[in-house]
């Protein structure tokens, strides 16, 4: 019994019988396993949890990033859309559809556009507030130049209402229009002044605000053929001994800023001492960019849209046919002075003369070449010298021009001649200077006397619509002498059908904004874009207060 005792004991204290004892322990372990699966459980839940928020947030980024390349997209577009009713304007313009006052400033025409088909009906007297969308539409506004003052960076996007934005009267009054490119100096036409009379090209860009000998000769010298710098100008010997060298155009440039790799050139200087690339058009400027131009032209066109007459042209049919289409819109004198003009030149010379109709004057021309009216400013106040067998006399006379200086009935004549009649051949004319948009410092350039561009300025101020279409009024108003007149005439215009502005596409509340400067070339068919340049990374110098201070509802 003790050895069974024994056994039973060893048995008993078996280790495998231990453990089997502790396997058949299940009801006391229930519990404890119910409570690690919840946890388990509990863990998977977070999980999906945050997988499914991180889901979510990576979609509404996603959506985020989708509706701000929406709302550039927008942007954008209505960029395109904008430069396209540049585009038309211009062209209605270059073809006498409407004034060219009227692009110089109007807010009606050209502050908060939508691109809408009701809005490009819109009315001065219309409610903008109903017309053009809403506060959430992309609107654009054209003005000639952003002020350089810089305005505060925020106020551009940061999605506060409008009327938020504009409390009380603004500090810069902005000019909503397009800038004639006409108003300042083509590089081409100051580089024919200095080949025409060395030292003038010199002079006339001397004339703008700040501009220095040193910068003043080497941009004739950049832009000229030859490479033979100027007393302080610099040619390709200074420019390959740069540390990046590089040569002169010898040409005239592609774009306005290439000016930048001028001697002497800043880009403080070029573009205003704010450094910004704004082209103010007020007389204080001291933008460079602001009074030059390699873009200015116009379209050789009367005032119908159709192309003058040129005196010039040896494809007429015939003299009579020649005089026949002169009497057409001018008196017959006018037309027979002309006609004499081609036959025999014109000149100065004070002697007695004869009216052209006079008695005895021949008309025919069968033995000499037609001579070449050189300006239509040759025929006012001039003479031509008539041989012996046309007048019939034994000595020559001279067919003085009905068009006198002393008789304004005659000069109004010289408008006909000037809005019908060109001497020249070409259907696009480059580089003239609009006299009625002009700044004090580029009439200066262009006639060398400060003291009479002052005047021009002063008196165009009070001009009718019919005085502006000519250049006539420099005469009649006696601000120029004929000499001085005859000398610039080549050089002026009352026109031009090229254009430059600052377009700014911007939403009422949030939204990204847009602004490009853009040149507008209507001169050449069909209009088309010459140059652009994207200021978007310069900000607004304004607020969107400033930008709609016009509009009805926001005054």
């Amino acid at each position: 019994m003790m050895r069974n005792a024994q056994r039973d004991t060893q048995e008993f204290t078996n280790p495998n019988l231990l453990v089997a004892c502790t396997w058949h322990r299940v009801p006391q372990t229930q519990s404890d396993r119910r409570g690690v699966v919840l946890i388990v459980v509990l863990v998977l839940v977070a999980m999906l949890a945050l997988a499914g928020f991180g889901f979510l947030a990576d979609m509404t980024t996603e959506y985020e990033a989708a509706k701000i390349n929406g709302d550039l997209l927008q942007a954008q577009q209505t960029m395109a859309s904008a430069e396209t009713f540049l585009l038309a304007i211009a062209e209605q313009q270059a073809t006498s559809m409407i004034e060219s006052e009227t692009l110089s400033e109007n807010s009606t025409l050209f502050q908060s556009r939508v691109v809408s088909q009701v809005d490009l009906f819109r009315g001065a007297g219309d409610d903008v507030s109903v017309i053009g969308g809403n506060n959430e539409s992309c609107r654009f506004s054209v003005v000639h130049s952003l002020p350089n003052n810089a305005a505060d960076p925020t106020a551009n996007v940061d999605g506060d209402l409008l009327e938020e934005l504009y409390d009380g009267a603004p500090q810069q009054r902005l000019t909503f229009g397009l800038q004639n490119e006409s108003a300042k100096l083509h590089l081409a036409r100051v580089l024919a002044w200095d080949m025409e009379n060395p030292g003038d090209g010199h002079r006339g860009l001397m004339q703008i605000p700040g501009m220095t000998d040193e910068a003043a000769d080497s941009i004739l010298d950049w832009i000229d053929a030859d490479d033979q710098p100027r007393q302080f100008g610099a040619e390709s010997d200074y420019y390959q001994r740069l540390a990046e060298p590089y040569r002169p155009r010898n040409a005239l440039p592609d774009s306005l800023e290439e000016l930048l790799f001028v001697k002497g050139v800043g880009r403080d200087s070029f573009y205003g001492t704010s450094g910004l690339s704004s082209q103010s058009d007020t007389q204080d400027s001291t933008a460079w960019s602001s009074y030059l131009t390699i873009h200015s032209a116009e379209r050789n066109f009367d005032g119908s849209g159709r192309p003058r007459l040129a005196l010039n042209e040896d494809a007429h049919t015939s003299l009579d046919d020649f005089e026949s289409q002169l009497g057409r819109f001018l008196s017959p004198e006018v037309a027979r002075f002309i006609r004499l003009a081609r036959m025999y030149g014109t000149t100065d010379t004070a002697a007695p003369g004869v009216g052209p109709l006079e008695a005895g004057v021949a008309t025919n021309n069968t033995t000499l070449s037609l001579h070449q009216i050189s300006s239509l400013a040759d025929l006012v106040g001039s003479s031509v010298q008539l041989p012996s067998s046309a007048s019939g006399s034994a000595i020559g006379l001279l067919a003085k021009s009905p068009l006198k200086l002393d008789s304004a009935e005659s000069l109004q004549q010289f408008r006909l001649l000037e809005e019908q009649t060109t001497t020249a051949l070409s259907n696009v004319l480059t580089g003239r200077i609009n006299i009625n948009s002009a700044s004090e410092q580029v009439l200066s350039a262009l006639i060398g006397d400060p003291a009479i561009a002052s005047r021009i300025v002063q008196q165009r101020m009070t001009l009718d619509t019919t005085e502006r279409s000519s250049t006539v009024w420099l005469l009649t108003r006696q601000i120029l002498d004929l000499s001085t007149f005859r000398r610039i005439y080549s050089h002026i215009t009352t026109r031009g059908d090229v254009h430059s502005a600052e377009i700014i596409v911007y939403r009422r509340i949030g939204g990204p904004f847009l602004r490009r400067k853009v040149t507008i070339d209507a001169a050449n068919d069909p209009p088309r874009r010459v140059d652009w340049v994207d200021l978007a990374e310069l900000g607004l110098s304004v607020s969107l207060g400033e930008l709609e201070q016009k509009s009805e509802g926001f005054e």
